[in-house]
Formats: structure tokens, C-alpha cells, sequence
């Protein structure tokens, strides 16, 4: 079998690098490499040096330790290299489910995490995103596999303190695999750092990145986290797909990790002070209904009026304005817009000011 066509990575594609204001995509501005480089305080001449072999399957101990470090008791040896965190979760899916295995997420969903189980057999149960950050709506989802993305694609929503450490306790009485998803870490709505349900002793799995939030998509490293029987199996399966991250992204991408304290809180800064613009706006934004302000990460779930579709919409808006947002329906659900915060700050505000000013969308 093979999974269907990716609805947003197909119109990402279309516009992302033509946009005048980019809201469409889920990560960061990108950065230069020469900025990225004085963000991970790297010299060209460090890359110079670095041998150009294999890295080791699994990833650099040094890279490993780092990301070990972000999550409490994780060790290296429980930390897989990927390439990006499409391909951690597409070995975890494979390793981890069998065919007619049920597997619970919020919904609605970034495709690959109902896509590739789909694919292997498995039965979706969506959990609606209204009610899924309260523990008392997962009491009775029975399933094989949970998952948990929070900060929440596309809505924005995590779960308060009180809810989250229940549904941990739930979880871990339940003795059954959840794959925390938690791209969005480095982005809380307060402080420096997000919470994590990372714990590979209790089958407790995570995937991430740190790439859409540091604004450097492009170096495509991200990292499964699971107990050492499970990793193993993963590693094998991965050398049958990308078999190694490049050395210079491993290194660059260590440099940024132990480096974050110096850049992390300028672009936390900058993403909020876009989503309070953003709120400060929409009700002015023509034919828009509702939006619950993000509590975390770089996007948010825009609700338009009834019986506007969502990609005629987003084909006007671009066409007039130069704006770029994501329509509900490459979420599968009709009705809303996809709004990404990472946009320059400048940028952002004549984007939703041309927005505001273009009446005739409909």
C-alpha cells in the first residue's frame, strides 16, 4: 500500500516560496546559514575540518547527549537520529503497530500521523480537539497506540497543569504505548521550555525537532526517543531509509542545541508578539467567525463563517494580497484556516493589513 497524495505539503509547495507574507507554514522565518552558523557559534572554518564519512546510524553520541538532556532520566542510548521528524515517525508507526491495531489522536491532525497508520492497517479513533485536553475524554478511548501532539497542529491548544499530570497517571495505568509528538517544546506560551510525557520506561515514546522552531527546516534532523529494545529496532529499519543524518547538519544542529539560551528567547519573543497581533486583528479580518489564542507553538486554527470554503478562500487571499495561510480542508475539516506565527514581524503586520483591507474574498 501506499499512503495518499500529502494535502499540505502538495500546497506548501505551491506558495510557500512565492508568498509576500508567509502564515501558511507551521515553522519558523528561515534563517541564513551564515546567521545560523553565529547562532550555533560555529566558524566556517569548524565545518572545514569536519570529515566528511558517515555519521554513526544512530546519530553522534554528542548529539544524542544533547537531546537526552531534554528530557528528564532520557539516556543517549535511548535517543535516535532522524532525518526530520517525518521519518521518526514513520519507523516508530511501523515498529510500533500492527494491522487492525487502534490508534487514539486529536484530531484534527497533521496528516503523517493518521496517514501512515492508516497505511499499515490500523484504525484512526479521532478524538475532537474540543474536548481532547480533558482527561475525562480519554478514560474510555480504548487503543493500541495514543498519541499526543502538544502544542496541538494545527489549534494551538495543550493542556492545562492539573489535566496533564492526570492523563499521565491514566496513561501509565493503562500500561499501553503514547507517542508524545512534541515539535513544539522550544515555543511554550511562557518560560523557555514546554513540558514533555517522554518516558521510555512506562512505552512512553517522543518525537521532535527543534528545526521549525529555530527557523532552520533545511538541515532536516530530528530525533525518535524510546527504551533501548524498541531503538534497536528502529536503527535496523532506518538503514534501510536514510541510513545516516549528514555530519554537517549533526553538527550545526549540536551547536544550536547547547547554544538556545543565547537565540531561544528572541525568537520565543518574536512569535508571541505576532500572535498578539494576530489576536488584536482577526474580528477585523473579513468573513472570520472565531480564534482561541495559541497556548503554545507557531500556529493557530482560524474559524472562517459558514459556507465559506476554506481553499477558495486562501486561493483569493493569496491572489490579492500576497498572503499565504493553509485552508481546513488539507486538514480535512472544512470551514477554518491554518495561521502561522513565524513569519517576520514587519511582514506579519502588512500581511494583516493587506488581509484586513481585502473585502471582496468572497
Amino acid at each position: 500500500m501506499e499512503p495518499r497524495e500529502f494535502f499540505i505539503e502538495d500546497r506548501l509547495e505551491r506558495f510557500r516560496l512565492k508568498a509576500f507574507c508567509n502564515l501558511g507554514e507551521s515553522g519558523l522565518g528561515f534563517f541564513r546559514l551564515e546567521e545560523v552558523l553565529g547562532m550555533a557559534e560555529i566558524s566556517f572554518s569548524d565545518l572545514l575540518d569536519l570529515p566528511m564519512n558517515d555519521s554513526p546510524n544512530q546519530g553522534s553520541v554528542e548529539l544524542r547527549k544533547a537531546i537526552a538532556s531534554l528530557y528528564p532520566g532520557v539516556s543517549p542510548d535511548q535517543v535516535l537520529v532522524t532525518t526530520g521528524t517525518g521519518e521518526a515517525l514513520y519507523l516508530a508507526f511501523h515498529i510500533a503497530l500492527k494491522p487492525q491495531n487502534k490508534v487514539a489522536l486529536i484530531w484534527p491532525a497533521f496528516q503523517a500521523l493518521y496517514e501512515i497508520p492508516k497505511m499499515l492497517g490500523a484504525e484512526i479513533v479521532k478524538v475532537p480537539h474540543e474536548k481532547a485536553f480533558l482527561t475525562s475524554t480519554w478514560k474510555d478511548i480504548d487503543a493500541d497506540l495514543y498519541i499526543l501532539n502538544h502544542p496541538h497542529n494545527p489549534t494551538g491548544k495543550t493542556f492545562s497543569d492539573w489535566e496533564w499530570e492526570t492523563l499521565i497517571a491514566e496513561f501509565r495505568q493503562k500500561k499501553k504505548q503514547v507517542l508524545f509528538d512534541e515539535h513544539y517544546r522550544f515555543l511554550p506560551s511562557e518560560g523557555f521550555m514546554g513540558r514533555t510525557g517522554v518516558d521510555p520506561n512506562h512505552s512512553f515514546y517522543g518525537t521532535g525537532s527543534f528545526t521549525k522552531c529555530f527557523g532552520v527546516t533545511g538541515l532536516r534532523v530530528g530525533w525518535l526517543i524510546a527504551e533501548e529494545s524498541f531503538l534497536k529496532r528502529t536503527r535496523s529499519f532506518k538503514d534501510y531509509l536514510t541510513h545516516t543524518v549528514s555530519p554537517i547538519s549533526e553538527r550545526i544542529a549540536l551547536g544550536l542545541l547547547n547554544a538556545k539560551e543565547s537565540f531561544l528567547p528572541k525568537i520565543q519573543s518574536r512569535v508571541r508578539k505576532n500572535i498578539q497581533s494576530f489576536d488584536s486583528i482577526w474580528k477585523e479580518l473579513p468573513h472570520t467567525e472565531s480564534f482561541t489564542t495559541p497556548a503554545g507553538g507557531l500556529v493557530g486554527w482560524l474559524k472562517l463563517k459558514p459556507g465559506i470554503s476554506s481553499e477558495d478562500y486562501a486561493d483569493r487571499l493569496f491572489e490579492k494580497t500576497g498572503v499565504f495561510v493553509l485552508p481546513g480542508s488539507n486538514f480535512e475539516e472544512e470551514g477554518f484556516l491554518r495561521i502561522g506565527f513565524g513569519e517576520r514581524e514587519e511582514r506579519m503586520i502588512e500581511g494583516l493589513l493587506r488581509w484586513k483591507k481585502c473585502t471582496d474574498l468572497i
